[in-house]
Protein backbone atom coordinates (compact mmCIF):
# COMPACT_ATOMS: atom_id res chain seq x y z
CA UNK A 1 0.00 0.00 0.00
CA UNK A 2 1.64 3.08 -0.99
CA UNK A 3 -1.16 5.76 0.04
CA UNK A 4 -0.27 8.20 -2.89
CA UNK A 5 -3.73 9.35 -4.34
CA UNK A 6 -4.80 8.88 -7.87
CA UNK A 7 -6.36 10.44 -10.17
CA UNK A 8 -8.72 8.08 -10.81
CA UNK A 9 -9.45 7.87 -7.15
CA UNK A 10 -9.93 11.51 -6.78
CA UNK A 11 -12.50 11.35 -9.82
CA UNK A 12 -14.15 8.48 -8.77
CA UNK A 13 -15.10 9.82 -4.95
CA UNK A 14 -15.55 13.46 -5.57
CA UNK A 15 -18.89 13.32 -3.28
CA UNK A 16 -17.38 12.04 -0.62
CA UNK A 17 -14.41 13.84 -0.52
CA UNK A 18 -17.31 17.27 -1.11
CA UNK A 19 -20.00 15.85 1.45
CA UNK A 20 -16.62 14.78 3.94
CA UNK A 21 -13.90 17.02 3.79
CA UNK A 22 -15.45 20.23 2.16
CA UNK A 23 -15.11 22.74 -0.73
CA UNK A 24 -11.29 23.35 -0.10
CA UNK A 25 -9.91 19.50 1.07
CA UNK A 26 -11.54 18.82 -2.83
CA UNK A 27 -9.70 21.80 -4.82
CA UNK A 28 -6.82 20.89 -3.03
CA UNK A 29 -6.91 17.33 -4.72
CA UNK A 30 -7.85 18.42 -7.67
CA UNK A 31 -4.70 20.99 -7.69
CA UNK A 32 -2.31 18.06 -7.14
CA UNK A 33 -3.96 16.61 -9.39
CA UNK A 34 -3.42 19.27 -12.33
CA UNK A 35 0.44 19.85 -10.94
CA UNK A 36 1.58 16.54 -10.83
CA UNK A 37 2.55 16.37 -7.31
CA UNK A 38 2.95 12.84 -5.51
CA UNK A 39 1.38 13.02 -2.19
CA UNK A 40 -1.04 11.48 0.11
CA UNK A 41 -4.28 12.22 0.79
CA UNK A 42 -3.70 13.06 4.40
CA UNK A 43 -1.16 15.76 3.38
CA UNK A 44 -4.04 17.16 1.31
CA UNK A 45 -6.77 16.65 3.73
CA UNK A 46 -5.08 17.83 6.79
CA UNK A 47 -3.74 21.36 5.56
CA UNK A 48 -3.36 23.56 8.34
CA UNK A 49 -6.09 26.70 7.89
CA UNK A 50 -4.44 29.98 6.50
CA UNK A 51 -4.18 32.39 10.05
CA UNK A 52 -5.21 35.90 9.35
CA UNK A 53 -2.22 38.17 9.13
CA UNK A 54 -4.09 41.22 10.42
CA UNK A 55 -5.49 40.44 13.87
Amino acid sequence: MRGVITGREVLENLGLIYREFGATCLLRCLWVLVCGRSTTFLEVACQPEPQDRYR
